[in-house]
């Protein structure tokens, strides 16, 4: 390692140290590659009516953001897992580079086929971007120190939340929707210039056998999966097709399982998850992750088409939400880094998220913004309170070979969370309009949430007092079903081991010897821990 003072293997967790300038420009590149991840769905989002009417295939409309998020998610636990085997910066160059080849031929594309196809790539790609990122990070600087960088990643999934929708919509009217992609290429290689240059990083010389039969199982039965999921809403759980896709999830699944207890080197180890603090940290980020994606998913549609406010006022409520987020990332990012003490804030978050969707059942056309503002503004801080502090914990309660795969989990986790309870919103949401407004002349798509306001908007005045009513009602239940889960991560939060962040695990609480593997030649070595309060 090459960062002397405050970055630097286990020297000092003096978080008032000076940051050595080659660390800051590395820390600069990383926030930017995941800034690159995380504005291009927003950004997308915005501009898909506009492709839509460039490209036509409207009934392809919805593979541009699901073949994205299912390269993505189905990557991220592989991302981690070679990173461990082959070193990390030459994977992480390697995602950066699969990134921007699929933003270009996006830019490229002409039909609604070859876009989605792209934004594969592209996701494949973005999959890495975030994990590999705080793989870094937890490479170059001490474990107490690990919160205080992470937090500032989730304050920059928070401010492309609200940059998303600003830069977007400027560059789709007064350019071309292909810009979105094309701005990539830029910053994507400066980041690549960065990473290159500056991870000091040695490229790993351990012995290997890639997993290839466990990758392609996990890819398989996480593709069905997130298929499953998706066509259930869209077109209906009893259609053959989604039936297909919903047995392939439950065989390939278990295969995986079985295939990772017998790999030489399995993409998953299964002993990971005989440490508590490891597998108490991903439940905690499943449930965070299906709560907060599907009160987010909902919250736009209760303010526009419940509240009657304009797109334009309901992102600046939704701002709320994001400025808790930024103040409560980085703040506890930083909190963490000078106690060494994590067990406080996932307590304290999931507390103040599981508060934040009780008060969310109560939105109705005669919420005041003030409430709404207020709410949102919880929200976030729960979010801000769970997300850097998971990321550290997990990587604390592994060694050192395994910090790829134990970053990944947690994204891993979280974004499987908000797949499920995206889904489950989107049936309860069908359920209770189908079951309260059985009368309608025109029944909307409700599998298609992205378009619903659209929809509405497309009905007589009284249609749509009357969506909006039984709108209030399903998404009032909605937010009862993610405060639940939003208790069971209170408790699962409340129950995971606290560990000193300034140390690694001892060897007793790693793996047993028949799921772990030699560490490579530059791996630190293992340090008794004490429990933290």
């Amino acid at each position: 390692m090459a960062y002397p003072d405050a970055v630097n293997e286990g020297r000092t967790d003096d978080t008032t140290a000076p940051v050595p300038a080659r660390f800051r420009l590395l820390l600069i590149g990383l926030l930017l590659g995941v800034l690159l991840g995380a504005l291009d769905g927003t950004m997308v989002a915005v501009a898909l009516p506009t492709i839509v009417g460039d490209l036509g295939g409207i009934e392809d409309t919805h593979w541009v953001i699901t073949a994205y998020l299912l390269t993505a998610t189905a990557s991220t636990l592989l991302y981690g897992r070679v990173s461990d085997l082959l070193g990390r910066k030459p994977v992480f160059l390697a995602a950066i580079v699969i990134f921007l080849a699929g933003s270009a031929l996006c830019a490229a594309a002409q039909g609604m086929g070859t876009l989605a196809a792209a934004r594969a790539l592209q996701g494949l790609g973005g999959g890495g971007l975030l994990t590999l990122a705080l793989a870094v990070i937890a490479d170059v600087v001490p474990p107490r120190q690990r919160a205080r960088f992470q937090g500032l990643f989730g304050a920059v999934f928070g401010l492309a939340s609200v940059l998303g929708p600003v830069i977007g919509g400027p560059v789709v009217d007064h350019a071309s929707w292909r810009w979105l992609f094309l701005l990539n290429l830029p910053i994507g290689a400066v980041v690549l210039a960065i990473v290159a240059t500056q991870l000091p990083l040695p490229v790993s010389r351990r012995e290997h056998r890639l997993d290839l039969r466990g990758a392609f199982l996990l890819a398989a039965a996480v593709g069905c999966f997130l298929c499953w999921m998706t066509r259930g809403n869209e077109v209906g759980w009893s259609d053959p097709r989604s039936w297909l896709l919903g047995v392939g999830a439950a065989v390939l699944a278990p295969a995986f399982v079985l295939s990772q207890r017998s790999a030489p080197e399995p993409v998953l180890p299964l002993g990971l998850f005989r440490n508590p603090t490891f597998a108490l940290t991903g439940a905690v980020a499943f449930c965070v992750g299906a709560a907060m994606f599907a009160a987010i998913l909902f919250i736009p549609l209760v303010l526009q088409l419940v509240q009657d406010r304009s797109a334009t006022s309901s992102g600046l409520m939704l701002a709320a939400m994001t400025t808790g987020l930024l103040v409560s990332s980085v703040g506890v990012g930083r909190a963490v880094s000078r106690t060494g003490r994590h067990k406080a804030p996932p307590v304290v978050g999931t507390v103040l998220i599981t508060v934040a969707m009780l008060g969310l059942t109560r939105l109705d056309v005669d919420t005041s913004a003030g409430y709404t503002i207020a709410m949102l503004t919880v929200l976030g801080l729960g979010i801000g309170f769970v997300s850097p502090v998971l990321v550290a914990v997990a990587q604390s309660s592994v060694d050192a070979r395994d910090l790829g795969i134990a970053t990944a989990s947690v994204s891993f986790f979280r974004n499987l969370g908000g797949t499920v309870g995206s889904a489950v919103g989107v049936a309860v949401l069908t359920h209770r309009l189908s079951d309260g407004f059985w009368f309608a002349s025109a029944p909307l798509q409700t599998g298609q949430v992205s378009t619903l306001p659209d929809q509405v908007q497309a009905l007589p005045a009284s249609a749509q007092e009357a969506y909006g009513t039984y709108l209030a009602d399903a998404a009032t239940g909605v937010f009862w079903i993610a405060a639940a889960v939003g208790a069971i991560a209170v408790v699962l939060a409340a129950l995971t081991p606290a560990l000193t962040l300034n140390q690694i695990p001892a060897e007793s609480d790693q793996p047993e010897s028949g799921d772990q593997y030699e560490p490579p030649p530059n791996s630190r070595a293992a340090a008794p821990t004490s429990p933290a309060s």
